[in-house]
């Protein structure tokens, strides 16, 4: 899809289906890699494998300074600086990530010094080492070609990681290999291709002969880090009861845990699709004075979608999990009943985050997501030495709920939006329904009709 294309309804719908595919494509290889991980290494291997990923990755979201957001947006609403907000960003994304790598070397030991991840801080510091510039210039690199409306490359990109995930972990299958760190490698060799790929789909010529701007790279952290504080919250909303079971809980149960949640994570599938093709868009509208009836269209679409999807998964899990995980796993299916509509409001409070950030008020989301940590905490220090794994699951669910109270009260406020209208469905949404699963039936089975339109805007 072309830039000039963002917007319009017919574009934008099959942007989100395209969006859609990819995420499920995405979602199916986190499926087999968790599954093939879960098999071959154990509730005990997992729960090694979930430490090393989650101290990693969370010491180097906690430092990226809302950058890649700032490169959506800025590429989203400058469009004669795209490349330069593109150079800027790679420049700054290599120092920034350098810095990140290198502060959390020194920090992982003292973090995890007398707990029971201890003994995994020397492979989460080479995972680090290898894992943080990279990753930081491959979410630049994705960004740009989000904010600049190149969804076909964007989808293409984001989709190697778990694709090169997949493959990686089916040879050490079919190989008998049940090395954790073996494992870690494949994520990492992932996680660079994906960089390299972006870069090169990233912009198509340098006529205007872009450079670096310590003026566009200040505009963009200052965006960033009205960001940052929220990224902050959010990453110990999402891995604080995963690194707090890691810390105080036997491996096997975050293995569980972490089972359960790769599981209730299909149901990000369409919300999580949508925010990527709802960014621009809202930045597009928020010009035209239209954006409070944009976001009532797409959180009321979105709203009873997920909540379908998470009635789905719930459901089935208790025939699929023990299924595809193995039956060591079946202490995974009662945690579902927490996690699923805490997915939901998960999804649906990154849609609210979204919209607010198109309007240059990144803040709000990032209140949202402080008020979120503040009731993890506070959840978790109640329920998680009585209730162990079970607690953490309530905990998500008072967390994502209370995020999601504050947020459409400010959406209410700031876009002017109508409650009924956010919440009740309408008859153009169920007609939207219906068209948008033909147009999906048509792109998985052929083009048995001519309907175009999505359930979403």
């Amino acid at each position: 899809m072309g830039t000039d294309a963002i917007g319009r309804r017919p574009s934008s719908s099959a942007a989100v289906l395209g969006t859609a595919t990819a995420t499920v494509v995405i979602s199916a290889c986190g499926i087999i890699t968790g599954l093939i991980a879960a098999r071959s290494l154990g509730p005990a291997g997992r729960g090694e494998l979930a430490a090393i990923t989650v101290w990693a990755s969370t010491l180097l979201y906690a430092g990226t300074f809302g950058l890649p957001e700032a490169v959506a947006y800025f590429a989203a609403a400058s469009p004669a600086l795209r490349a330069g907000v593109w150079l800027t960003a790679q420049a700054a994304a290599a120092v920034l990530g350098v810095v990140i790598t290198a502060v959390g070397w020194f920090l992982i030991p003292i973090l995890l010094d007398g707990t029971s991840a201890g003994a995994v801080a020397a492979p989460i510091q080479r995972f680090l080492l290898l894992f943080g510039v990279p990753c930081l210039l491959s979410l630049c690199s994705c960004a740009w070609l989000q904010g600049v409306g190149r969804l076909d490359a964007f989808n293409v990109s984001r989709a190697v990681v778990p694709l090169v995930n997949a493959s990686g972990f089916l040879v050490l299958l079919a190989i008998g290999d049940r090395v954790v760190w073996h494992f870690a490698a494949v994520l990492l060799i992932g996680n660079a291709a994906t960089w390299v790929l972006a870069t090169a789909l990233g912009p198509r010529s340098f006529v205007d002969r872009p450079h670096l701007s310590a003026v566009l790279a200040s505009r963009m952290f200052h965006y960033g880090v009205r960001v940052q504080v929220g990224n902050w919250s959010n990453a110990a909303n999402v891995r604080l009861d995963q690194l707090l079971l890691s810390l105080f809980a036997a491996p096997a149960s975050l293995g569980v845990y972490v089972v359960a949640v790769t599981y209730a994570n299909a149901v990000m599938t369409l919300p999580g699709s949508a925010i990527l093709v709802m960014l621009p868009e809202i930045v597009r509208e928020h010009r035209e004075g239209t954006a409070g009836v944009c976001l009532e269209r797409w959180y009321r679409r979105l709203l009873w979608t997920s909540a379908g999807a998470a009635v789905l998964v719930a459901g089935s899990a208790i025939y699929i999990l023990p299924l595809l995980f193995g039956p060591a796993f079946r202490a995974a299916v009662p945690l579902l009943v927490f996690l699923a509509p805490a997915t939901v409001l998960l999804g649906m409070n990154q849609i609210l985050s979204t919209a607010f950030r198109g309007i240059d008020q990144p803040e709000v989301g990032s209140a949202a997501e402080i008020l979120g940590l503040v009731v993890t905490a506070l959840s978790l220090a109640a329920l998680l030495p009585r209730y162990g794994m079970y607690g953490a699951a309530v905990a998500s669910l008072l967390a994502y709920g209370a995020s999601h109270l504050y947020l459409l009260r400010r959406a209410v406020t700031v876009f002017d939006a109508d409650l009924g209208s956010l919440c009740l469905p309408t008859r153009t949404d169920l007609a939207a329904l219906m068209r948008a699963s033909a147009a999906t039936r048509a792109r998985l089975l052929g083009p048995t009709t001519t309907a175009s339109t999505s359930v979403l805007p």
